[in-house]
């Protein structure tokens, strides 16, 4: 079922009811029990507060695949995703330009300490929860397991059921996005009572993952993220905005420029957020084509497009 939540509902500086010919829009975020969730909620609230004639609607499709879904079908008008999702979505005919781009989120795999698992090889055999369902997450867990012919007993369920799982000893790990070097509160909070460990990726394991998987990269988290732990490297999923393209450029230059007027409100959020410029991001990290109501936006602050990210309606 999907849940929608009304960026009205969702912070008492909404006020009053949406004219009637207000822009309603559906914005698709992450699960509600994701540690990203608030972040989808201020931008929801930017937008709605910025443009007088939008109000944003912010729904919980429970992950960026099914979001995806829900944009091929027109029941979203804009969404979080991924590189990846937006490549699928191409191979499919379907067109997706981008907003803009936050930061690419580690994907942090996490074992319990007592499981004798250093690596990802031996997780083969082995309870494993690779994200929640329907997730970009699990989709590309998912996608390098099989790349590295690692089979894992997959606990295919919810984050909190797989918490639990691990818990009591029913699995051996997960992998779940956190931002940076620091782990997600509900890992954190396991590991007081399940101690975990990190396993991370060899260079060998990396570099056949990046040619085969080209939008994957790495990230080296610090050592000592739970007591104990080296170094390790970690995959990273960039994550972002984008639309269909048929969206008018009025209304994408809207949400574009909405959002950045809430910047400082989703930095509180989001600590990942700290010194970004997320324009600037944006054009330094795509390699997908972006929305015209984008580039409209970010010529209008002064940056220069990059040439191969401008799309043909927008020349």
């Amino acid at each position: 079922m999907l849940r929608t939540i009304s960026a009205l509902a969702l912070a008492a500086c909404f006020t009053g009811a949406a004219a009637a010919d207000t822009k309603q829009l559906n914005m698709g975020g992450s699960s509600t029990s994701s540690g990203f969730f608030p972040y989808y909620t201020a931008v929801a609230k930017a937008v709605s507060d910025d443009a007088t004639d939008i109000n944003v609607t912010l729904v919980s499709p429970g992950g960026f695949a099914k979001g995806l879904e829900l944009l091929k079908k027109g029941e979203l008008d804009f969404a979080g995703t991924s590189p990846a999702l937006i490549s699928e979505a191409a191979a499919e005919g379907i067109e997706l330009r981008v907003l803009w781009w936050i930061y690419p989120a580690v994907q942090n795999i996490m074992v319990r300490a007592d499981s004798g698992i250093t690596s990802v090889s031996e997780l083969d055999g082995k309870c494993f929860h690779p994200g929640k369902n329907g997730s970009s997450t699990q989709k590309n867990m998912l996608a390098i397991l099989e790349l590295l012919e690692v089979e894992p007993k997959l606990y295919l369920s919810d984050p909190k059921d797989a918490i639990n799982a691990i818990k009591n000893g029913r699995c051996d790990g997960q992998v779940k996005s956190i931002g940076g070097s620091q782990l997600d509160g509900a890992t954190a909070e396991l590991n007081l009572s399940t101690p975990l460990m990190p396993i991370g990726f060899t260079a060998d394991e990396q570099a056949k993952i990046k040619a085969a998987l080209p939008h994957i990269n790495f990230f080296e988290v610090d050592a000592e993220i739970v007591e104990g732990a080296e170094a390790y490297a970690a995959h990273t999923l960039w994550v972002g905005f984008a639309a269909p393209k048929e969206m008018d450029e009025d209304t994408a230059y809207k949400i574009v420029k909405g959002m950045m007027s809430g910047v400082e409100d989703q930095l509180s959020t989001l600590a990942a957020l700290e010194g970004v410029d997320v324009p600037s991001r944006t054009l330094s990290a795509s390699g997908d084509l972006l929305h015209a109501g984008a580039i409209k936006y970010f010529r209008e602050i002064g940056l220069d497009v990059p040439e191969a990210l401008i799309p043909s309606e927008a020349q």
